[in-house]
Formats: C-alpha cells, sequence, structure tokens
C-alpha cells in the first residue's frame, strides 16, 4: 500500500518499514482509504477566496479484507505503523502547524469593520493620501465593506509618498498603457494601408545608402501619438469607466483613524485583512526592515500562506521612476533624430558623399562610427553619469535589502509605541515559536529565496527596458511601415530588426553590464579623475551598442551578417537577464536550508517532476490519481500512494528538518 525508500537514519522509522512490509498478506486483497479531515478557512485555487488553510488533520482508515485474526493483528499492526508515520512531528524550533490562539485570530469579528479601498481611490490627486500618515473621518469613508481584498498594501509612512504613488501607478497600469499605445500605432498605420493615412509633420526627406542608391527612410512624428497615450494611460490608467477596480488594504484608509474604538477593533482583527488578501504588495525602501509593523505584517503574512509561494510582490520603488526616465529621455532621443536627422546624417548630401567617395566595403563601418559619435557627444554623455548614479544606488539597495535580511535582529527594528514591540513578540512567539526562530527564518529562508530571486531575474527587470524604449519601437515600426507601402521588403526587415534590436536588446545589454560593473568596481576608483572614468565608459558601451544597430539597417549589410548578429544580442541578453540560471533550475524557487545552524520552521513548495511545468506543490493543491514525488537529498524518502476513489486527493506536504534529523510527510 505504501513504500518508503531512502536511508536508516533514526530507529522509528526503520520500525515503520518493517510494519509496513508485513502488510503482504498472500492470498488477502487489502484497501485503504484516508480521509483528511481539515479545518480550512479562505480560498481554493480556482476560486477568488483566500487560500485554504490547514489547521487539523486526522487520518481514519476502513480496512476491506480477510476477517481472520491473523490478518486482523497485520492489519492492526499497519494501521499504528500508518498513523505514527503520517503524525510524526519534529519542531525543535518553530511550528507548522497554526495554534487554535492563531486561527481564532483571524477570525473577522467586526466584518462592518472589515473595509478595503480601490487604487483608484488611492490615487487619486497623484496619490495626496500618501503624503502624512494622520487619517480623518472622510479617509475612511474612501473605504468599503468587503469580503475578500485583493492586495494587501504593505509600507512605511517615512517613504516618500510620490515614489509610492509612481511605483503604483506604474504596477497596476503599465500593461494596459503598453496595450494601448501598441493599439494606437497600429490604428495609425492601418489607416496608412487603407489609403488614409494622418498626415503627420516632416521636417525634410531622409535617406540610407546602399552600394550604388539611396533609399528613403521616413522619419517623422508617428510615433508621438503612442507615446501620448501610453502616458496619458499610465497616469490616469485606474480612472478608466469600466474596467475592473482591484482592491486593496491601506491602512489610512481601511482603519478608521480618529474613532479610538473603532481603530483598535480595526488593528485587533489586523489578521482578519491577512487573511482577506489574495496577495501583499511591498512597497520597499531601505527603511522598510527597520520598521517594527512592517515586519509583523510580513510575517503574518508569511504565517497564514505556510507552504503558499509567490503571493508576496516585492515592489523596490525606484525602479518605476527608472522606467518612465528612460521613456522620457528616449522619447527626447527620438525628437531630436527626427528634427536634426534630415538635416545631418540621413541628409541626401552627406549620403551622395558616401556613395561617391567610401567603397562599397568601408560603408558600414563609416556609419557605425558616424552613429557611435553622434550617440555618444549629442545623446549619451550626460545621461551617462545619471545612469552611473542609479547604477550605483540600485546595487547598494541591493546588497543593503540582503544585508537587513540577513542581519536581521527584531531589537533593531524601531517603533513609535513600546506596548506595540511587546504585543508584536507575543503574537511571534505564539507563531514561531520565539522571536529568535522568527529571525532565522528571515535570515536564512526569505533571505535566500530574495538572492535566487536577484540571481535568476537579473539586476533589474526586462520589461523596464523594453517599457523605457517604446519611443524608439514606434519611431522605427513607422520607418518600417512605410517601406512596406512602397514595397521596399528588403529595408522594412532591416528597420524590423533595428527596431527589436533597440528596444529589447542593446539598452538591455548597457544598463545590464552598467549595473554589475557597479556591483564589482573598487571603491579606490569612486575619487579624484579616476571617478570619471565609469560613466563615461558606460556612455560608450551604451554608444557604441546602439551606433552597431543603426548602423545594421544599411542595405550595403548582407541579411547573413545581419541576423546572426541579432541572434547574438538576443542570446547575450537572455543570458545577462538570468535565462541561463532559470533553464539550469527552473522557475521554482526555495531555500536549500544549507546554511548553518538553519533548520526551516515552515512548510516548503518543493518542485515536483511531471506534477504541471516545474510547479511547486503547495499545501492547498487539489490533486487526484497516482501522486509520485521524487525528492532527493540526506536522509530523506519518497512515498508514493494510489488513491483509486476520485474523492481522494492530496492535502499537504510538510517539509521540516532540523540539525540531525529530516522528516518528509504526506497526508492523503
Amino acid at each position: 500500500l505504501a513504500q518508503a525508500i531512502s536511508s536508516d537514519r533514526t530507529g522509528a522509522v526503520s520500525k515503520q518499514r518493517r510494519l509496513l512490509s508485513q502488510c503482504q498478506v498472500d492470498g488477502s486483497v487489502l484497501g485503504a482509504s484516508a480521509m483528511a479531515d481539515s479545518r480550512v478557512t479562505g480560498h481554493s485555487s480556482d476560486s477568488r477566496e483566500n487560500p485554504r488553510r490547514i489547521d487539523r488533520v486526522e487520518s481514519k482508515s476502513m480496512i476491506l479484507g480477510s476477517s481472520s485474526t491473523s490478518v486482523q493483528g497485520t492489519v492492526r499492526q499497519f494501521i499504528s505503523a500508518a498513523q505514527s508515520l503520517v503524525s510524526v512531528r519534529m519542531r525543535p524550533r518553530g511550528q507548522t502547524q497554526r495554534s487554535p490562539e492563531f486561527l481564532r485570530e483571524l477570525a473577522v469579528l467586526h466584518p462592518e469593520l472589515l473595509r478595503a479601498t480601490t487604487l483608484r481611490m488611492v490615487l487619486r490627486r497623484f496619490g495626496s493620501i500618501f503624503r502624512h500618515s494622520a487619517g480623518a473621518a472622510s479617509t475612511f469613508e474612501m473605504s468599503k465593506p468587503v469580503e475578500v481584498i485583493a492586495k494587501f498594501l504593505s509600507h512605511s509612512w517615512r517613504t516618500p509618498g510620490w515614489l509610492k504613488t509612481i511605483a503604483l501607478m506604474y504596477h497596476e497600469n503599465v500593461f494596459r498603457a503598453t496595450v494601448s499605445a501598441f493599439a494606437t500605432a497600429i490604428c495609425l498605420h492601418g489607416l496608412e494601408f487603407v489609403g488614409a493615412g494622418v498626415h503627420m509633420p516632416l521636417v525634410g526627406p531622409s535617406y540610407l545608402a546602399g552600394e550604388a542608391t539611396m533609399h528613403r527612410l521616413r522619419l517623422d512624428t508617428h510615433f508621438v501619438p503612442p507615446c501620448l497615450v501610453f502616458i496619458l494611460v499610465l497616469i490616469f490608467g485606474q480612472e478608466v469607466p469600466g474596467l475592473a477596480q482591484s482592491t486593496c488594504f491601506l491602512d489610512k484608509c481601511c482603519i478608521h483613524q480618529t474613532d479610538q474604538e473603532k481603530k483598535m477593533q480595526g488593528i485587533q482583527q489586523l489578521g482578519g485583512f491577512l487573511r482577506s488578501s489574495h496577495r501583499m504588495v511591498i512597497l520597499w525602501q531601505p527603511e522598510y526592515f527597520t520598521r517594527l509593523w512592517c515586519v509583523y505584517e510580513l510575517a503574518a503574512f508569511h504565517y497564514i500562506n505556510l507552504g503558499v509561494s509567490g503571493l508576496v510582490d516585492l515592489l523596490p520603488l525606484k525602479l518605476p521612476v527608472l522606467a518612465l526616465s528612460l521613456f522620457c529621455f528616449h522619447f527626447a532621443a527620438s525628437a531630436a533624430t527626427v528634427v536634426l536627422g534630415p538635416t545631418l546624417v540621413f541628409s541626401e548630401m552627406h549620403l551622395t558623399w558616401i556613395l561617391e567617395n567610401v567603397p562599397a566595403a568601408l560603408q558600414v563601418p563609416w556609419m557605425f562610427m558616424i552613429f557611435s559619435s553622434m550617440c555618444f557627444f549629442a545623446i549619451y554623455t550626460i545621461p551617462g553619469f545619471l545612469l552611473w548614479k542609479f547604477c550605483e544606488s540600485h546595487m547598494e539597495d541591493r546588497k543593503m535589502l540582503l544585508k537587513q535580511l540577513r542581519g536581521f535582529r527584531m531589537d533593531l527594528a524601531e517603533c513609535q509605541v513600546e506596548s506595540d514591540r511587546e504585543f508584536i513578540e507575543g503574537k511571534l512567539t505564539t507563531w514561531f515559536g520565539g522571536v529568535e526562530e522568527f529571525e532565522l527564518i528571515i535570515r536564512n529562508e526569505v533571505a535566500e529565496l530574495v538572492a535566487q530571486s536577484m540571481k535568476y531575474r537579473g539586476p533589474i527587470p526586462w520589461t523596464l527596458m523594453f517599457t523605457g524604449s517604446l519611443s524608439h519601437v514606434f519611431l522605427l515600426a513607422s520607418a518600417a511601415v512605410d517601406a512596406v507601402i512602397r514595397s521596399d521588403w528588403p529595408l522594412a526587415v532591416r528597420l524590423g530588426l533595428a527596431c527589436i534590436g533597440v528596444s529589447c536588446f542593446t539598452d538591455a545589454i548597457a544598463l545590464s553590464a552598467g549595473l554589475t560593473l557597479a556591483d564589482k568596481i573598487p571603491g579606490r576608483w569612486q575619487v579624484g579623475v579616476r571617478r570619471f572614468i565609469a560613466p563615461i565608459s558606460l556612455a560608450l558601451l551604451f554608444s557604441l551598442l546602439n551606433g552597431l544597430v543603426l548602423a545594421s539597417m544599411n542595405p550595403a549589410l548582407p541579411l547573413w551578417i545581419d541576423i546572426p548578429m541579432y541572434l547574438v544580442l538576443g542570446m547575450l541578453t537572455w543570458w545577462m537577464f538570468g535565462g541561463w540560471h532559470r533553464l539550469r533550475h527552473g522557475r521554482t524557487l526555495r531555500p536549500t536550508g544549507k546554511s548553518e545552524g538553519y533548520s526551516p520552521a515552515s512548510t516548503v513548495a518543493l518542485s515536483v517532476p511531471g506534477v504541471g511545468d516545474r510547479q511547486g506543490l503547495q499545501s492547498d493543491a487539489g490533486m487526484t490519481g497516482t501522486f509520485k514525488p521524487n525528492i532527493q537529498g540526506d536522509a530523506s524518502f519518497a512515498v508514493q500512494k494510489k488513491v483509486e476513489s476520485h474523492e481522494s486527493r492530496v492535502v499537504a506536504l510538510h517539509k521540516e528538518e532540523s540539525d540531525d534529523e529530516f522528516c518528509e510527510v504526506v497526508s492523503v
């Protein structure tokens, strides 16, 4: 019925194996069904409610088979062994099951005070609600009673409000803004194909030089309407009528700030707010983990969602600001190209001189030199210093985040009222077995997951770089559409490749290299004249990569050279932004538990081959049929169980570990 596999490190496991092996009775057909009577709170994986929580598992066995005394004795031994196997618990450093006291705290004692607001209300008047922490009756009226909450906003009031406003606007609206911008561009160019195109201002004709001829290049303002639509939707996207609004918890709006009785009732049922929340969004700045209430919210949400991964969104507030800054910078660069290009680089006079004086074999190197010089001196020299400052600041923040997590101490977290510290430490003791145990989880499990996420996703998200380069996408796409209308297919292909290269590869590679350099460069290079070397090198790298892509538009360059070059750039981008790590290790991140003195006290989502696409097995996952996990490691064992009843399902997979003992328990 069940098979235990792996090393024999404890006598209890050996005894259980021997008793289980005695269940092979000749001539007897034994079947077993086990039902888990679970007391749950919250949501199933296919609904919008809160995730299911397991607080009690009672195994009940029904034995069908021979009525002989020997068989009954063997069955009784099997039942005893199976019950001891399922109920094995080793928690020398913490707890994995939720205490009854904690479950009582999750109850919503005052349903009328379980309230949530919407991001539309939070972001109204450019996030004026984040200007200060003081609330009033009017702010409480911004929320309304709900049953479930989509996002729990965890933040520190010490963080500047404008940073949180921009981050939430970007987090909520960037996808719909990007889709709206592309839809606008498609409509504009679609009208051109049917002969009803909108005339856009044009400074003058532009050209690209081939081996012996000139090809017309359209540089006009077709890129402006999509960019304006992107900015408008990014800022006001939550105000569009008819769009679904995400409910969110914000303490200033959802807990009464003037009525002391309602305020205390709201604070006491903070666990109910967390239990009713689908996700937690951390608006992170370096001061976040220095605030005691922020740590408490993260700890409570982690304890409620034991074994469920991917429910916390860590949102560094500087990254959306970088994305908008890059977007505005590239918009200005595109506008300068449209205005100055027809009179300088792409002018008929300049290209005629190239055709008359530059051999065909040297036309591409000449254009590469011209484009690189133009990008360096006219575009990237001064912004290079600003980009370098961001690289230093961002990498310092990443180091500080890991340093805060790996050296986390509760006594260093700040709290305005000391009575709050006693309250929070008491809760952490109840949930995790002690403040020290909670500190170990933060220092090891959480810190390791964050470190792995940083490694797998690259220094910054790739989508952020793509968003910042949208103006180049629309400018080059407009030129490619014009080439298609004129049936100049080779030029259209080159412009399409250049559009992909500029928006997806070059800036991403350059900024990722700059961030890596900022992380590795020694401090002695930050003084004197040497402090100018890194910013100038970063500007030069941006210029060379963009000059390479712009020169590849020249028709004199064969496509058999053009296409492999973009493949190399694409592979380099994929590698620099964590593609190789994801390919080797999969998408499931889990703590390895290899830190010295570390003993996980929480349920861990494991990667189970054959179940979905590298999906971690979570404690609320409903599964039927044959379940065969493959869990490897020292002192581990795998359990294979075939359940014939279609109503049986896997209830929980708990991983518990101590310094010298390891146990994997599957409750069916």
